[in-house]
């Protein structure tokens, strides 16, 4: 026996495979290799009525030759070993069960009674059984279906129906029960009610008895096996003693005798079939064994069974995205295509709610989820690659977005330059969760406390989870990424397209418009110059179809630009200073309310492209007249920088915030429009200065300090020959 004392606080360190005793409704003989005697369970005499002597062999007088022979074939066999045999042993019947552990063989004797179930019995409960499993096209029926039927063959007061979650909790999904019994159908609790060494014997060992659980273990002596110096390993055995703790929960629900019967999917402990019964039981071995071979085509029908129904949640989930992909390739608006009730991104996987985002527009379904969405969204951007995010615990978020209901969120990036987001949210457990029954009305709570009740195991679940929602299964996740997939190639398609449009606009611009208003322009010189309000008319004309001509070039320009052609300049030696004071010179007469102030260097020369840096300058000094304060001075100054020539020009104006500074040389801006006296500016010429100045090896710098903003360009100097 183990001397330490199982505790809840060690119980996931407790060594249950080598417990050093066995049930008492059966007897154990441990062997060598050799066939000698290394070890006996205490109550081998009182059970069988013989005294094997340790070191030697078996004799026949002892245990029969039925039994011998069966010992002496797994002697014979290398690798693993398992049989069994009827025996007559001092008139009284047994079922013997051999097999072979870690070097030893193991001989269980189980009384039998007369007139109980043979071995005869095996093949018809078995085929019994399978017969059942294949009438049944769903795991929840099938479930249903074989405890009724368990229930049936074997007399037990309770079986239950437990299925594991991917976190290794569980709940009770089916049920058949005494009438007087209360009921445990829907029960959860935490993965910590079968610890991890259990879970790994259950794997092994596919049926488990216990005759009852108020038993006093038998011991197997020596302690320890005499060849190894080791524990014997009981593994395998169907007579091993069982954790005081797993018997004192059997004693807290007030059940004396329990039998389980493992359901395997992939490797993996999917469910358990555990059966109760109020009084001492035990179920013959002949019985037991159908259900190993029961347990064995039980996992291969769910296992086929869980794989129809994977593949059909995920046709259906096909279907559905389809549908609304096609609603989405047929409207102008992208949001509202994926957010429309009736089909929407919510139907597509289980969720208690779900977010679109793109643009800045945010819409919710099922709720009103913006601020939380805004929230998690804002987070999950800090990663830049960061397309596909997953959670079931509850994300620390401001206190004006955090909503303690909603802990799980799956969010995938379908749209980086909008910020397109789509996300789901989940509900906590324990918000959608009810108790099945009131299985605390029969507990006894016994030395180690309430925890070991089914009302404390419950609430242990509910501790547990607390904080956290039904995990994201594969399923979810393969259908939402399928989803971002086939969003990402719709926007770069509507992208493409809209640069098609683009390109046929620029071609209009350039060409249809042009014309005409080179046209009017002429018609405008026409005017006579005698008559005020011709005059008047003259100047208004020019002005206008001269801005518009403006426009159509940097438009021109940065269709260039953004198509990858690039800015072509043609460098030659030219005097800056001279270059400078002449678009100041033309500044002035072109805007005489405007005051601007110099302070050029002479002689500074650089290799550039005299009109391109002109164009730079005019569109600096534009910005200025816009956005600066009126009747302020703007300040223009040109001078040596080491070997750059670095070109300010400074004015009073409204400071910018970091988002405007950040934005500041992008085209089309949202801000543009609103911003200054520049009501119709589209940001256009800094996008088209920047990428002169990077054409010349140069750079554009900004800074604002004490109400004054300064645009710098550098450019190399010339270099001398």
């Amino acid at each position: 026996m183990s001397e330490q004392t199982v505790t809840l606080a060690n119980c996931e360190d407790e060594p249950i495979h080598v417990p050093g005793a066995i049930q008492p409704h059966g007897a154990l003989i441990a062997v060598d290799d050799q066939g000698r005697v290394l070890g006996v369970s205490d109550n081998l005499g009182t059970l069988l009525g013989i005294a094997p002597v340790l070191g030697e062999p078996l004799a026949e007088t002892d245990v029969g030759p039925g039994v011998l022979a069966m010992l002496e074939e797994g002697l014979s066999e290398e690798g693993p070993w398992v049989n069994s045999v009827e025996a007559r042993i001092n008139r009284r019947f047994f079922d013997v069960i051999g097999h072979s552990h870690d070097g030893v063989r193991y001989l269980e004797f189980e009384r039998r009674a007369a007139g109980t179930a043979s071995f005869t019995t095996f093949a018809l409960n078995a085929q019994r059984l399978v017969s059942q499993l294949q009438l049944r096209n769903d795991v929840e029926s099938l479930l249903v279906s074989v405890t009724e039927e368990v229930r049936r063959m074997t007399g037990y007061d309770r079986v239950m129906a437990y299925r594991f979650n991917e976190d290794d909790s569980g709940e009770v999904v089916a049920e058949s029960r005494r009438e007087d019994l209360e009921s445990y159908l829907g029960q959860r609790y935490p993965a910590s009610d079968i610890p991890a060494q259990a879970r790994r014997l259950y794997l092994q060992n596919p049926v488990r008895l216990i005759g009852d659980a108020a038993y006093q273990p038998v011991a197997v002596r020596p302690t320890l096996n005499p060849t190894s110096r080791k524990p014997f390993d009981l593994s395998f055995s169907t007579l091993r003693s069982v954790s005081p703790i797993h018997c004192e929960y059997l004693a807290n629900m007030g059940v004396r005798a329990s039998m389980s019967i493992s359901i395997v999917v992939g490797g993996r402990l999917w469910g358990l079939f555990s059966c109760h019964h109020m009084s001492p039981k035990v179920v013959p071995y002949p019985i037991r064994m159908s259900f190993q071979v029961f347990s064995q085509v039980c996992s291969a029908m769910v296992e086929r069974l869980e794989q129809s129904r994977i593949s059909e949640l995920l046709r259906q989930a096909s279907e559905r995205q389809q549908a609304l992909l096609r609603r989405t390739r047929d409207s102008d608006d992208l949001l509202s295509a994926l957010s429309r009730p009736g089909a929407s991104i919510a139907d597509l996987l289980p969720c208690d709610g779900a977010v679109v985002m793109l643009g800045g527009r945010t819409s919710s379904i099922g709720g009103d989820f913006e601020d939380l969405a805004v929230a998690m969204v804002a987070q999950l951007q800090q990663d830049e690659e960061l397309d596909l995010f997953h959670s079931d615990h509850r994300l620390e978020l401001p206190d004006g977005a955090y909503d303690p209901r909603y802990c799980g969120v799956m969010a995938i990036r379908f749209h980086r330059q909008e910020s397109g987001w789509i996300v789901w949210l989940r509900l906590e457990q324990v918000h959608r969760i009810r108790w099945g029954g009131k299985p605390e009305k029969i507990i006894s709570t016994g030395p180690s406390g309430p925890r070991l009740t089914p009302r404390g195991s419950f609430e242990a679940w509910e501790e547990v989870v607390r904080g956290r929602s039904m995990p994201w299964t594969g399923i979810d996740l393969s259908i939402a990424e399928k989803l971002r997939t086939e969003l990402v190639e719709l926007c770069l398609n509507r992208a493409g397209e809209i640069d098609r449009m683009r390109q046929r606009l620029i071609a209009v611009l350039g060409h249809d418009l042009r014309n005409p208003l080179q046209s009017i322009s002429m018609a405008a010189a026409m005017l006579s110059s005698s008559d005020v309000r011709n005059a008047e008319l003259r100047q208004h004309i020019t002005y206008s179809s001269s801005r518009m001509e403006r426009l159509i070039s940097q438009i021109l320009e940065m269709s260039r630009l953004q198509s990858g052609a690039g800015m072509t300049v043609k460098p030659v030696a030219a005097d800056l200073s001279r270059l400078v004071r002449d678009i100041v010179q033309e500044t002035d007469v072109a805007y005489p309310g405007l005051s601007i102030e110099t302070a050029i260097e002479e002689g500074v020369q650089a290799q550039v492209d005299p009109d391109r840096y002109l164009q730079v300058i005019a569109n600096l000094l534009s910005n200025a007249r816009h956005h600066g304060r009126p009747g302020r001075p703007v300040l223009v100054e040109l001078r040596r920088q080491g070997e750059l020539a670095r070109l300010s020009i400074l004015n009073e104006a409204e400071a910018l915030d970091e988002a405007r500074l950040a934005n500041l040389f992008e085209p089309f801006k949202q801000e543009a429009g609103g911003h200054g006296r520049n009501k119709s500016g589209l940001g256009i010429g800094l996008y088209i200065s920047q990428a002169i100045v990077s054409a010349h090896d140069g750079r554009i710098e900004v800074e604002q300090a004490d109400g004054i903003i300064t645009f710098s360009v550098l450019v190399p100097l010339k270099t001398s020959p």
